[in-house]
């Protein structure tokens, strides 16, 4: 899509494909264009204004790389994997956030990840850690179920893009099995066939059946679950403080 110079002033809007090659692409393009943009954002997210230059940034891998390597240099692989957390948060304002803390870090270097009295550095550090905490939840709430073909699936619903830190995590768990990771709320889904992996769009995915012997044992643990229950002390108020109602559909279902 073509977007026109309404008003030719210095504001300039930077729009890239969603990738994070697309988004250190556009930050390589800023610092050598030495323009900095008053947003940064995908396509599909974008809010056209009479006073802004909108300017399309294709990815290249090669300008990415050259970014990505000199960040390492300065702010070292604590700070990359905070920018990384970012990227993948359902912040509004996360790729302008980014640039800024990139922006940062090329200037102070390892001191800009713990400089959090500045306002970037403290909205990084928050971003950051929201994610932390749910990819931790996810890790330990996530249960997958056997299917036909003795495929597993899992389905979970974050708030945040967690598919590419959490795929790596369940393969190390289960390394020789087969498995689908489905994240309804972005509609993605990871497939892991035990040699590689990749995600991709879930639109149109219909999960295999579950197995047989998968029934069986999710009847088991209700029946379980009913037999060492207290009637007395059952405290619905307790059991969702130590796991929260949004965690529920990634485990059984429990009464």
């Amino acid at each position: 899509m073509n977007y026109s110079k309404i008003i030719d002033n210095s504001s300039i809007y930077y729009i890239y494909d969603g990738s994070f090659d697309g988004l250190l692409t556009v930050v390589y393009q800023a610092v050598y264009s030495r323009i900095t943009p008053c947003g940064i954002g995908t396509e599909k997210n974008l809010q056209l204004s009479f006073d802004t230059r909108y300017v399309e940034v294709i990815t290249n891998k090669n300008y990415a790389r050259r970014v990505y390597s000199a960040l390492y240099k300065k702010i070292g692989s604590f700070g990359l994997r905070r920018i990384y957390y970012i990227f993948l948060s359902n912040d509004s304002q996360k790729d302008l956030i980014i640039y800024k803390y990139m922006m940062l870090g090329f200037k102070n270097g390892q001191k800009t990840n713990s400089a959090l009295s500045d306002d970037t550095v403290a909205a990084a550090f928050e971003i950051a850690q929201n994610v932390s905490r749910e990819t931790e939840k996810y890790r330990q709430f996530t249960r997958f179920s056997v299917m036909d073909w003795g495929v597993q699936y899992a389905k979970i619903t974050p708030q945040n893009n967690l598919l590419p830190v959490l795929t790596p995590f369940f393969i190390q768990r289960l390394k020789v099995i087969p498995f689908v990771l489905h994240d309804a709320t972005h509609n993605l889904c990871a497939v892991y066939d035990t040699k590689d992996w990749h995600i991709s769009s879930s639109e149109g995915l219909t999960p295999p059946s579950k197995s047989t012997r998968e029934e069986d044992v999710e009847k088991l643990w209700k029946t379980f679950f009913d037999a060492i229950a207290i009637k007395e002390r059952y405290n619905t108020k307790l059991q969702k403080q130590n796991m929260p109602s949004v965690y529920f559909k990634s485990v059984w279902s429990i009464r």
